[in-house]
């Protein structure tokens, strides 16, 4: 890409918006998208939408299907330079919406954009790889998402999982990123790959409980008495003495 390329704060919106939405998918590039949502989730109306979106492919960060109405949604391919923008371009790309941009400011496509909400929705910065040091430090000191993460795993069947557990698992995560030769990744990416590996992990450990437990109860079951008087609980056969006064009793050999 060239460095020098303008982007507009609506091409921004809408580029952001769209490496979110692929990102949220696990990366399935590409990917179907409507344009009613595009429009319900950024504010942009639906012909700014068609408008932006050939500029970011004119630009090279994107190509795209346009779809039928009422039977085919628009089909997007983030190109590889959607993975590899360097922080320097969006750096410059941020700085130049929160310069250019106000909430009382109108974009030349005619349309209110708040860079604190494009900044809420799809920070930047977090689309980038870090050092993994720095990826743990920063989800680390996520409390909002600890907190929500927390509550959605107690409701989803684990309702002993606690704050101080989830910092336990998000440590043990990286470390097993560090032993599979892992040196950077982006905090988006660790999010989703955390939720996934946490979600993974405790039902091996539900697993694991059920099996040591019906263990246990397999080994605590009474041995069977031998056969014999039903009374004797140690299995002794209270008949022996009266089976060998009848063997005495009988006359062979006499």
């Amino acid at each position: 890409m060239n460095r020098s390329v303008e982007f507009s704060p609506n091409e921004v919106f809408l580029y952001f918006y769209l490496l979110n939405e692929c990102n949220i998918r696990g990366w399935q590039n590409p990917f179907e998208h409507p344009n009613k949502t595009i429009v319900l989730a950024t504010g942009i109306s639906e012909k700014t939408v068609i408008e932006v979106r050939n500029r970011l492919q004119q630009k090279g960060l994107i190509t795209f299907e346009s779809g039928k109405k009422n039977a085919k949604s628009p089909v997007y391919y983030l190109l590889d330079e959607s993975k590899t923008v360097s922080k320097e371009v969006s750096k410059t790309v941020s700085k130049r919406v929160s310069k250019t941009v106000n909430i009382k400011d109108k974009t030349k496509d005619n349309k209110t954009i708040s860079p604190l909400r494009v900044g809420e929705l799809f920070p930047t910065d977090s689309f980038f790889d870090k050092s993994l040091d720095d990826c743990y430090t920063e989800l680390k000191s996520n409390r909002s998402w600890a907190e929500t993460v927390t509550m959605n795993t107690r409701s989803s069947g684990n309702p002993d999982f606690t704050l101080e557990a989830f910092y336990g698992f998000l440590e043990k995560f990286f470390m097993k990123l560090q032993n599979e030769g892992e040196t950077a990744k982006s905090p988006k990416d660790a999010m989703s790959h955390f939720a996934r590996w946490l979600t993974f992990e405790l039902k091996n450990k539900k697993d694991e409980r059920r099996i040591n437990k019906n263990r246990d109860a397999d080994s605590t079951k009474p041995v069977a008495d031998s056969p014999g008087d039903s009374s004797n609980p140690k299995g002794v056969n209270s008949d022996t003495e009266g089976l060998t006064g009848w063997i005495d009793s009988l006359s062979i050999g006499r």
